[in-house]
């Protein structure tokens, strides 16, 4: 059965693996993201096997 923590020994065992956590960001400091262009990203060409199959 797996073992049970409290929410106390949640909590302490996430600060001990992150460290103290910086402060919630806000609804209100929230931002909305608009992309206006797509990035340009090499083409990147079909791989080819070649006339004698995979080895």
């Amino acid at each position: 059965m797996p073992e049970r923590f409290t929410d106390e020994e949640l909590a302490f065992l996430r600060f001990a693996r992150f460290g103290e956590l910086p402060p919630r960001v806000l609804p209100d400091d929230l931002v909305e993201v608009v992309e206006t262009e797509q990035p340009d990203l090499p083409v990147r060409q079909p791989f080819e096997i070649g006339p004698g199959g995979p080895a």
